[in-house]
């Protein structure tokens, strides 16, 4: 299966670049999963993007699709900032190198 990078229009972009302000420390969003494998803020922040992406780039749907897979109350906006971290620090470091 040949896979094809997500591209980010300069609209959605623009949209998510307030949120991104939500993360203030994401060396805080560190965890250890069940089977005790390092889990950080960038991990979380592909996991969103990807449920973004699946629910069609909808705000609302990927804020309850996360809710239902994490089983918790976690509100849209933490999520979409999530996202926002996703496609501002993570794929533009990918793509232009950590500044």
């Amino acid at each position: 299966m040949h896979h094809i990078p997500a591209t980010i229009t300069a609209e959605e972009r623009d949209a998510l670049q307030p949120m991104l302000a939500l993360i203030r420390h994401p060396e805080q969003l560190s965890i250890r999963t069940m089977s005790g494998e390092f889990f950080d803020c960038a991990d979380h922040a592909l996991m969103a993007f990807q449920i973004w992406r699946r629910m069609g780039r909808n705000n609302e749907a990927t804020g309850e699709a996360w809710r239902r897979l994490m089983q918790s109350d976690c509100p849209t906006p933490d999520v979409m900032a999530l996202v926002s971290f996703y496609v501002l620090r993570v794929m533009h470091d990918d793509q232009w190198g950590t500044p």
